[in-house]
């Protein structure tokens, strides 16, 4: 996908993500672009998935006249796994940023027992 095939709300997210990024580390390498990429992919899908689910249906009707679950369930599932990891790759989930607040914590510490 190009950056033109993104929803406003998905360029909008992918702005405050860029933000956050040079707030805390003072730019967004080059490395992280792919990333935000794939990130922007999957909030894609996500989105479509349940705007999807919402129009049909979570049960959808089979050729034999049967219900069976939904099969966009799955994909919006796994979307929404990929977008957890990789906006805790970022720190951007609060487990994720805890875990950043701990780590300089013991790192304040750390240089406070040894006088830096």
């Amino acid at each position: 996908m190009s950056k033109n095939d993104y929803s406003i709300s998905t360029v909008k997210y992918l702005n405050a993500v860029r933000k956050y990024l040079k707030e805390k580390y003072g730019k967004v390498n080059s490395e992280w672009e792919q990333i935000l990429e794939i990130l922007a992919d999957n909030l894609e899908l996500y989105q479509q998935c349940k705007a999807s689910i919402k129009n049909d249906g979570l049960m959808l009707v089979a050729k034999n006249g049967a219900y069976t679950k939904n099969p966009l369930i799955k994909v919006q599932l796994d979307a929404q796994i990929q977008i957890t990891k990789l906006l805790t790759e970022f720190g951007l989930t609060p487990k994720a940023a805890a875990k950043i607040n701990l780590v300089s914590d013991d790192d304040d510490e750390l240089k406070d027992l040894l006088g830096d």
